[in-house]
């Protein structure tokens, strides 16, 4: 960890409302974490507008050198969430379905439940969008 994130306690929530404006290409007013590692600082962000309609993804660098070339970038487009959840998986359900994430916070969101959003059929659906890109 850095001095930085060493000095104030990491509580990474869910949901985030920000409070002023961001480094992001797009304008956002909410972020939603779907991975993060205190120990790494490794991260995937869903970054929202007022309207909570996605405008992008953004990963930490630590998972971008983990991609293959063709897509090692940091920002992602709302179109590329599904690439985004098959590639990091694993990190994302793990996350998700641990202690971090309240389960009924996530269903106000999303209007299903963790095992719903993660199950087989979802993932057969994100492969099957994938492949037709």
């Amino acid at each position: 960890m850095t001095k930085k994130t060493q000095k104030r306690d990491l509580q990474i929530t869910f949901i985030h409302q920000f409070k002023r404006a961001t480094r992001t290409p797009w304008p956002d007013k909410f972020r939603l974490c779907w991975y993060f590692n205190p120990k790494t600082l490794d991260y995937v962000y869903e970054h929202k507008n007022e309207q909570f309609v996605t405008n992008g993804f953004v990963i930490s660098d630590g998972l971008a050198n983990e991609l293959p070339e063709e897509f090692r970038k940091k920002y992602f487009e709302p179109s590329e969430r599904c690439l985004l959840f098959l590639l990091f998986e694993l990190q994302i359900v793990g996350f998700i379905n641990s202690d971090e994430v309240d389960d009924g916070e996530f269903e106000n969101v999303f209007g299903v439940t963790k095992h719903r959003y993660f199950s087989a059929e979802a993932i057969d659906d994100w492969t099957t969008q994938v492949e037709s890109l």
